[in-house]
């Protein structure tokens, strides 16, 4: 699994799993789990993690104007 926009760094199931867990519980993403075999379980953003795109937008734009020079 792909770990960011544009990073081709991979990130762990069992640390994807743990990160996904703790959105849920913060309240920005909400979780279903369709009960069959395979598991399927979907994740979305609710009206508060929906709230919170306006700051990453922000976030990233500061980091490509600055961090280009690093």
């Amino acid at each position: 699994m792909l770990r960011g926009g544009d990073s081709s760094q991979e990130i762990a199931p069992r640390v994807l799993s743990r990160e996904l867990k703790a959105l849920v519980e913060t309240g920005l993403l909400s979780r279903k789990d369709h009960r069959v075999v395979p598991p399927k379980v979907e994740y979305r953003l609710t009206a508060k993690g929906q709230s919170f795109i306006p700051i990453i937008d922000q976030i990233r734009s500061w980091g490509t104007r600055h961090l280009k020079a690093a």
